[in-house]
């Protein structure tokens, strides 16, 4: 028998109210389903009901949809896919998303019938997310094991191997280690270091190229107990990934392009009631555990160890991000007045100011955001809690560290709104190669928009004050520019003269590491509220 334990090291959470029978924290979503059934063979069948009625109440911008049941239910919890584009890893093309109330981005789901074994950062959690991609290679001598490895030196990984139990394969955790005995045998040792995904595996999610996967190898006698101690007795038959490539052909996506970083919404499914404040709390701190960055205790039944974070057990490419809403920063501590005007300090976020309306927007949407007065120094600490930052103005100067910790958050994954104003002095786009000049003079309206998601239905915007790009890398794209009757002044004497800019560029988009930037010389513009450019800019933070 297990048991629930709320104790001081799980911290409190916010309820929020969504809708009827539905309620929300940080990384929870709480909802109730009166006609939940009493057996878990009848509960799959109301999954995709249960998920399109999340989807009608949360935007399409999660990758996986964890559902936790609170009545327990003696079933095995399991992961399954919903859609797979991805070529060369032994899967079919097919989307089954319209089934789970998903536009298209959704493109897995794990059920934990047994809420009390469910912990965001458990090896089994990883384990079940890694049923999205395998394992599905049918061919000798990997096909009998499916969706597991066989007995082998890669059962030692998350996915361990498969055990039929009434007639299906479960996966059983392989903790021995292989040690070579000469004439193809080896010896069983056991082993109780935290798992991770083997080299193949890796590649298979899209995590680790071809050529940085080793060879393997499969006991061809698949019926030999394990044992520690014991011995395990060949022949072997070798296995590669140029086998898995000669059968199904190279991974498309391959690891240079594919996703790395995915958003998982956690469901806790109550029937006879929401879920009190305590079971929010409890489930919530367990949904959290999913973006771990360190080592951590876990318990899953009479298992328990130490779990490694998912960015580790995906050989440092992988990220999970389990927060429902987003958490915004506005970076207002450089602020030249264009974010704090006319407050002049203290600057207090609930008095009248500029951005006010931007912020108050983004917490309409139901997201956390907090605007830092100036000055503030910048810290890894700080931006460690945000996955926006929108950083306004940028009329003062960073610091070194202050830059180095805003270019080690944006390499994890962050996405970065960085917004210029006129004539700048701005390091923090310097360092991301990107130049802005001048001020805008005559019509200043942004009117000329490239094909690009954010730009979608966004009509001409009054630019302001701002600058325009000069200079950028080759890995930024301009997206948007200001009209042919706008100039960029670059010695401020409000004259048009040769070698000054006509219709200049003003908004851009760049991808730095694993995470994003969005980049524009105009702060005020961003303060017309609500308007397309707005919510395209966050869905597209939010895409992979």
């Amino acid at each position: 028998m297990f048991g629930d334990v709320l104790t001081a090291a799980v911290p409190p959470v916010t309820v929020h109210p969504v809708a009827a029978g539905i309620q929300r924290s940080d990384h929870l979503v709480n909802l109730r389903w009166p006609s939940l059934a009493d057996d878990f063979a009848t509960v799959f069948t109301q999954i995709g009901a249960i998920t399109q009625s999340f989807f009608a109440h949360f935007d399409d911008e999660y990758d996986f949809v964890h559902l936790v049941f609170e009545r327990s239910y003696p079933s095995n919890r399991g992961g399954f896919a919903t859609r797979n584009d991805v070529q060369g890893i032994g899967l079919p093309v097919f989307d089954q998303n319209a089934t789970y109330g998903s536009a298209g981005r959704l493109t897995g789901i794990v059920v934990f019938p047994i809420p009390k074994l469910y912990d965001g950062v458990s090896p089994s959690t990883f384990h079940e997310i890694g049923h999205r991609w395998m394992v599905q290679l049918g061919f000798p001598p990997l096909q009998a094991a499916t969706p597991h490895w066989p007995i082998s030196d890669l059962a030692e990984d998350i996915m361990g191997y498969s055990i039929v139990v009434n007639g299906q394969p479960e996966g059983g955790q392989f903790n021995y280690t292989l040690s070579p005995l000469g004439n193809g045998n080896y010896q069983l040792i056991a082993s109780s270091q935290p798992k991770t995904f083997s080299d193949l595996a890796q590649y298979l999610m899209g995590m680790r190229p071809a050529a940085q996967v080793g060879s393997h190898f499969v006991f061809d006698n698949q019926a030999q107990p394990l044992v520690a101690g014991g011995t395990l007795a060949g022949p072997v038959t070798p296995v590669s990934v140029n086998d898995v490539i000669a059968h199904y052909g190279p991974r498309v996506p391959d690891a240079a392009h594919a996703q790395k970083c995915f958003r998982v919404a956690t469901v806790l499914v109550t029937r006879d009631a929401l879920a009190t404040g305590d079971e929010m709390r409890l489930y919530d701190f367990f949904a959290s555990r999913c973006a771990a960055t360190a080592p951590a205790a876990y318990t899953d039944g009479f298992i328990h160890g130490t779990a490694l974070p998912f960015s580790t057990v995906t050989g440092g490419a992988g990220c999970l991000d389990p927060r429902i809403k987003r958490h915004v920063l506005v970076d207002a501590s450089r602020d030249g007045g264009v974010w704090w005007f006319p407050q002049a300090g203290p600057f207090l976020p609930g008095a009248p100011h500029q951005g006010k309306a931007l912020a108050d927007h983004l917490r309409s949407l139901g997201h956390s955001v907090v605007e830092l007065p100036r000055p503030t120094v910048i810290t890894p600490a700080l931006l460690a809690d945000f996955n926006l930052v929108i950083r306004v103005a940028g009329n003062g100067a960073y610091a070194a560290p202050e830059i180095a910790a805003y270019d080690a958050w944006v390499n994890a994954g962050g996405g970065l709104l960085l917004l210029a104003e006129h004539h700048p002095g701005d390091g923090l786009a310097s360092h991301f190669g990107l130049t802005w000049k001048g001020i805008t003079r005559g019509q200043r309206m942004l009117s000329t928009f490239a094909p690009h998601p954010i730009t979608v239905g966004v009509g001409p915007l009054f630019y302001g004050a701002g600058s325009g790009l000069v200079a950028h890398p080759p890995s930024a794209s301009v997206i948007g520019r200001l009209s042919a009757g706008t100039f960029l002044d670059l010695n401020d004497d409000a004259i048009k003269e040769p070698g000054e800019p006509a219709a200049p560029a003003g908004l851009g988009v760049m991808r730095v590491g694993k995470g994003k930037i969005v980049f524009c010389g105009d702060s005020n513009l961003w303060e017309q509220v609500p308007q397309p450019l707005t919510r395209n800019t966050l869905h597209w933070f939010a895409s992979p």
